[in-house]
């Protein structure tokens, strides 16, 4: 009886070990993609300059959203940042579908990694229903016609509370209104 119970000890400590080094051998340790942090880094570089030449951006942009389109095709897009600078690239797209494209890629980006910033998710879900002609939910947009003072895109501020805007790094509703306030004064205080 001793025989056959250290046998059966024997023989599933062994199995254990076999399944812990199948288990090790199958997580493959996923490396960013470089030149995606690139593309992110080229994407965010053309938006810190001062007297931006939107035209050429523009290109940039366009150039960059194909290149990325190409990368998530062949399966070079596999971690969380990954995503999330491809969604970034989304973010600055021209419609609704490229903004919902974004939305996609920061849910699986969130989803892969659950330290990602989650404002991304919340700017790309606000220009998304907005370029569908829907008021934004969190209220990470703001718009500016000509002259005319920032002022904060229609919003719905029934759908998202100021605790889930936190949870998504986006200011409460009350600081969303100062902050309009604020870029009004900045903007005529310079106009002087």
């Amino acid at each position: 009886m001793k025989k056959i119970l250290l046998l059966i000890l024997i023989v599933t400590i062994s199995s254990c070990k076999t399944e812990k080094k199948q288990e090790s051998e199958n997580k493959i340790i996923e490396i960013e993609n470089t030149e995606l942090i690139e593309i992110y880094e080229n994407d965010q570089n053309d938006r810190m300059t001062d007297n931006i030449n939107w035209y050429e951006v523009n290109k940039r942009d366009s150039l960059r959203r194909v290149r990325v389109h190409q990368l998530l095709d062949s399966g070079k897009v596999k971690t969380g940042k990954d995503l999330k600078n491809a969604a970034m690239v989304f973010q600055h797209g021209n419609d609704s579908t490229d903004y919902g494209l974004a939305v996609i890629l920061m849910k699986k980006a969130i989803k892969k990694d659950t330290t990602i910033n989650k404002w991304l998710f919340a700017a790309a879900t606000d220009r998304y229903l907005l370029s569908k002609n829907e008021p934004q939910i969190y209220g990470t947009q703001y718009q500016k016609m000509g002259e005319e003072p920032w002022k904060l895109g229609e919003i719905d501020t029934t759908k998202i509370s100021d605790i889930e805007r936190f949870e998504y790094g986006v200011e409460t509703l009350a600081e969303q209104r100062l902050k309009v306030k604020e870029m009004n004064s900045e903007n005529h205080g310079h106009e002087h």
